[in-house]
């Protein structure tokens, strides 16, 4: 797993790395979580760009990885580079968002029960980033 950052064609056929706002489509793995406890969401979950919480039978916090973790998975990232996946709760119970070290939370505070949250992970140093909710 890494950050790769595709190559786009610009008007002229000259080729450019991929920056915010260009647009991708890609393939999507869904990774799904059956535990009934907060949970602390790994990397390799997020890999797939789908995590799917179903075993909740109450409101549970989720904690974010790392921003050390996070950015020792995406080494290619320059300050300001974006990733995003989604995170779907899918029984009756909300999950509260808590931030790992390094990590700033914006945006919404939990994801809905039976529900889910588009996440806007970025860059924001060399040792932060930003884990925003919508």
């Amino acid at each position: 797993m890494g950050f790769v950052r595709t190559l786009v064609n610009s008007a002229t056929r000259l080729a450019s790395p991929m920056r915010a706002g260009d647009g991708l489509l890609a393939n999507v793995a869904v990774s799904a979580v059956a535990t009934d406890a907060a949970v602390t969401m790994t990397v390799a979950q997020m890999s797939g760009g789908f995590v799917q919480y179903t075993g909740f039978t109450a409101g549970r916090a989720i904690t974010t990885p790392t921003a050390a973790l996070i950015l020792a998975a995406f080494p290619d990232m320059d300050i300001g580079d974006t990733f995003c996946l989604v995170v779907s709760i899918t029984p009756a119970f909300a999950g509260t968002w808590t931030a790992g070290v390094g990590v700033t939370l914006a945006g919404r505070a939990t994801t809905p029960a039976s529900s889910w949250s588009f996440i806007v992970v970025t860059k924001l140093s060399a040792t932060t980033v930003e884990w925003r909710v919508s």
